[in-house]
């Protein structure tokens, strides 16, 4: 995989394939964070007043920060765009929705600057 590979081309499936097993797996950590943080504080009335149960779900996170910002990149490049538009994704108010355009673009159908076009992307 190309998990810090910040050149090359990006397609579709590659970014939703991440992203859904990002979530799953982020689901699962702070479910189990939830019930970490119950099973500590006795399942009582004061129960949620502990977060040591979301640390796995924070390192998970920034153990992959770096890998979706290399996906974004090459992401951006596959519609032919420059990699530091990236830093659009990291503006609070447009941020989410950045990412919901760029994995929404068709790739573009021919070579471009960043390589040639992703096996598997119809044209």
């Amino acid at each position: 995989m190309n998990y810090f590979n910040f050149h090359g081309r990006g397609r579709r499936k590659e970014f939703w394939a991440f992203w859904l097993c990002f979530i799953l797996v982020q689901l699962a950590l702070v479910g189990l964070g939830i019930l970490v943080n119950l099973a500590i504080n006795g399942f009582g009335i004061n129960a949620g007043k502990s977060s040591i149960g979301f640390l796995p779900a924070g390192i998970f996170t920034l153990a992959f920060g770096w890998s979706w910002i290399a996906l974004v990149v090459r992401r951006l490049h596959d519609i032919g765009l420059s990699g530091w538009l990236v830093l659009i994704c990291f503006i609070p108010a447009i941020g989410g929705v950045a990412v919901l355009v760029l994995g929404l673009v068709p790739s573009q159908g021919r070579e471009n600057q960043w390589g040639p076009v992703p096996a598997g992307v119809r044209v």
